[in-house]
């Protein structure tokens, strides 16, 4: 084997290494993340509302992910922002991506939803 052939596959598996890297470490649910809950209900009114958060779910390092892994990465993404943002439930959380031209082409995934802290 050349020593070309060898560069270049070694040059080919590092970028592999690295995009796949890339595509998943920001997106998993820190220990705090995993605390949050989704309702679909209005929260109590022992509940105080902190504010909106948007979870986000980039394409462009995702490869070949369906829409729904991607929103699933985004509600992630969101539910460690509200542990961030001191809140423990998420209510009236949607899926705000341009769902119409994802079909068509590749956009990122969003997902919006209510940060409460309840006790």
């Amino acid at each position: 084997m050349s020593i070309k052939k060898i560069l270049f596959i070694s040059a080919a598996l590092s970028t592999a290494l690295f995009l796949n890297g890339c595509s998943g470490s920001d997106y998993q649910a820190t220990s705090a993340g995993r605390q949050v809950q989704f309702i679909d209900t209005k929260p109590a009114a022992n509940c105080q509302f902190i504010g909106k958060a948007e979870g986000r779910r980039s394409t462009f390092f995702s490869g070949l992910k369906t829409h729904s892994e991607l929103i699933r990465d985004a509600a992630n993404d969101l539910m460690n922002k509200a542990a961030a943002m001191g809140g423990n439930v998420i209510y009236n959380a949607q899926d705000a991506s341009l769902q119409y031209v994802s079909d068509i082409a590749p956009t990122d995934a969003v997902m919006t939803g209510e940060v409460f802290s309840c006790k």
